[in-house]
């Protein structure tokens, strides 16, 4: 007797405490579909752990910036006039605990106010990057400078409507991920003249002819006023270019800096059949009018090394 009453209680606690539990099972699967469907739109609105999230901020002269690289801060720095470019500076910190490498820092595109699409050129940590050359790796917690290097630009100042650099992160659950860097509106300010000289030696048209080689020296540093292409097919303006031929095997090289100290300028110039950046003295003998090549050597390898410049060339005026 004592047994059956046992069991009738025991059934009776749980017909009470079935639709308690069958209850705690609804909400318990309810609130693991609303925490899936919560990293869903986490993933599509670009919002989640893995994602980037968005910085943006209006500099004092009204650039409008912004980057979306995940755990990054990006201090935008303003625009400078070198001597061999007008640069757009920025520096870049990663945030996070370990390194982090970023991909294609060499995918830019930089547009005038007027609508026309600029040559430019990205620098990263001080080296300049190239197609197919553009990964960075980044030190958590070290500012990096990053530069937009903009060529044949108007030295009155002008208005960039556009500088864009689109990179991408890889993450192990999301694999790669695309990442941008923007800016918009950037002022550019007119080009300082202070210090800058009127005019030289090395200004003018050099020849070479003999050998089976010919040759073409055109300077004009201090006027920028050349028109030169890159090897990637490129106009630029620049300060000059060297141009050697070898039948029909040409090799025409932009000159993009210089440093001149009486009769004798260190140029850097860029391959055009390779695309390295390369680095010469020329040496003018003001007797002669010649110009002498010496000094030559790579300062970035993109690879190939199939470049006509080499010492002992001599061009005649």
């Amino acid at each position: 007797m004592k047994h059956s009453f046992t069991t009738a209680a025991l059934a009776a606690l749980m017909l009470a405490f079935a639709p308690q539990q069958a209850e705690a099972q609804f909400f318990k699967k309810l609130g693991k579909a609303l925490e899936d469907v919560s990293k869903t739109v986490d993933k599509v609105l670009d919002t989640g752990s893995e994602t980037a999230s968005t910085g943006q901020q209006t500099a004092a002269d009204g650039t409008k910036v912004t980057c979306n690289l995940k755990d990054f801060t990006l201090e935008y720095k303003g625009v400078t006039w070198y001597k061999e470019f007008c640069g757009v500076d920025m520096m870049l910190t990663y945030n996070g605990e370990k390194a982090e490498r970023v991909y294609y820092f060499d995918k830019m595109k930089v547009v005038g106010a007027d609508g026309t699409q600029l040559q430019a050129r990205s620098l990263v940590g001080g080296s300049v990057t190239s197609l197919g050359n553009g990964d960075f790796d980044f030190e958590p917690g070290v500012p990096v400078k990053v530069t937009f290097a903009l060529f044949d630009m108007p030295r009155g100042g002008t208005k960039l409507s556009l500088c864009q650099m689109r990179t991408q992160q890889h993450t192990p659950t999301g694999g790669y991920q695309d990442r941008f860097i923007e800016l918009r509106n950037v002022a550019v300010p007119p080009m300082p003249t202070a210090g800058k000289a009127a005019g030289g030696p090395f200004k003018g048209v050099w020849t070479l002819r003999g050998n089976g080689v010919e040759g073409k020296l055109t300077l004009d540093f201090y006027g920028k006023s050349i028109d030169g292409m890159d090897a990637m097919g490129n106009e630029m303006k620049c300060y000059g270019t060297i141009y050697v031929a070898y039948g029909q095997k040409v090799d025409d090289c932009p000159i993009t800096a210089w440093e001149a100290k009486g009769n004798t300028a260190t140029v850097t110039y860029i391959g055009g059949r390779d695309g390295n950046t390369y680095s010469s003295v020329l040496t003018l003998d003001p007797a002669t009018g010649k110009v002498t090549v010496s000094g030559t050597r790579v300062l970035k390898d993109e690879g190939m090394g199939d470049c006509y410049v080499s010492d002992g060339l001599v061009f005649k005026k």
